[in-house]
């Protein structure tokens, strides 16, 4: 994946800049001794362990689908990958309402699937990737990461949360950057 390389290269560039080869010779051959600053290092060995332990092979296991509610959201964010506005829509009930900043953006499941469906053909490369899924009583709280295109390498951070009622989402708050997703 494009976005994990790129960050891969980050912190191997990182790395590079705080650490110091010395070279020994000894009996004809040399010796290289590393040498990093002691909380550099320690940074370091933090960011890599975290990327080992969240590589998008394992991504599934980066966070824990609770219930049904988080299935619910998990299968949106599949329709969001493959752009199926139909699908996407598929749980919300027929009175939706999505909120950004307390005041409503889409009224209904009718409008958020036109809004949708408008937004895959605008952003066409499209990519969600959820970072963290809670499930409490009925609600559904996910921070997910969203990239426009392949030439965004740092995606924007999203924080929704979804109420549910008799097994459909009910309302939608959405928490995003101001200048992101301005329809």
């Amino acid at each position: 994946m494009m976005k994990l390389s790129c960050m891969k290269w980050n912190i191997i560039k990182s790395f590079r800049k705080n650490i110091s080869i010395d070279t020994y010779h000894s009996k004809g051959s040399a010796i290289k001794l590393f040498k990093m600053k002691k909380k550099n290092l320690t940074v370091t060995m933090l960011v890599l362990l975290i990327m080992l332990s969240c590589t998008p092979e394992k991504r599934e296991n980066c966070f824990s689908v609770q219930g049904e509610q988080s299935k619910v959201i998990v299968s949106m964010i599949e329709a969001v990958n493959k752009r199926n506005a139909e699908k996407y829509v598929t749980r919300f009930a027929k009175d939706v309402q999505i909120l950004v900043d307390d005041s409503i953006k889409i009224n209904g499941r009718d409008a958020l699937q036109v809004n949708r469906a408008r937004h895959f053909k605008a952003f066409p490369n499209l990519c969600s990737e959820i970072q963290n899924l809670v499930e409490i009583d009925d609600k559904v709280i996910m921070h997910d990461k969203v990239w426009l295109d392949e030439l965004d390498k740092e995606g924007q951070d999203i924080v929704e949360i979804f109420t549910f009622k008799e097994g459909k989402v009910i309302k939608v708050e959405v928490i995003q950057s101001k200048d992101f997703f301005k329809d």
